[in-house]
């Protein structure tokens, strides 16, 4: 069996880690352990993992619907805005033109679509990914700080506050044909 660091004594945990070399390992390790009833797994990478997302059983990403969403609303609010202000506030006939006179509308909704696209996306990609989060229990994984270099990290958590069986959880890590480099408890 693998050696454990991080024995935390009294201290709650909060997750098992397990330290890879390759993305390629961790992939395979989660794979491995997806159909287990062991706890919650999250994969930590410094690069996207082709395939990570459906091995994490994560639901598809609504970040495309939101963009659209507000892209369309922008553009029919800005347009909206633009018709009323030339046809019903600020009536102003010259010449027998029409009041509403769409191909002039079309550059500033444009812009303001592009504008409430983006803010849209960024503020709800914060929101989604429960950003800004200035401390998690991950981040006492020793050398946590290479997730951004070379390092791929396994972690299994509790889920819904059910406890975690920590000898279970090492002994599948240890189980594995892709041994991690490191297991660590995670104290909260």
């Amino acid at each position: 069996m693998a050696a454990v660091e991080g024995e935390a004594g009294d201290a709650p945990i909060h997750a098992v880690a397990a330290e890879f070399d390759s993305g390629d390992a961790l992939l395979a390790s989660v794979h491995a352990l997806r159909g287990r009833d062991l706890g919650r797994l999250d994969a930590l990478s410094p690069v996207p993992i082709a395939g990570m997302g459906e091995a994490l059983g994560l639901p598809s990403s609504s970040m495309s619907l939101i963009a659209i969403g507000a892209v369309l609303a922008g553009f029919a609010a800005m347009m909206g805005m633009c018709i009323y202000a030339t046809a019903a506030d600020y009536v102003f006939n010259i010449g027998g033109r029409p009041l509403v006179s769409w191909p002039a509308f079309v550059v500033p909704s444009v812009s303001f679509s592009l504008m409430t696209g983006a803010v849209a996306t960024t503020l709800s990609m914060l929101f989604l990914n429960r950003l800004p989060r200035l401390n998690h229990p991950d981040f006492n994984i020793p050398d946590f700080t290479r997730v951004t270099q070379d390092r791929y990290f396994l972690t299994v958590s509790e889920v819904g506050g059910d406890r975690l069986d920590l000898d279970a959880i090492e002994a599948a890590l240890d189980g594995l044909t892709d041994r991690p480099v490191r297991v660590t408890r995670v104290p909260r």
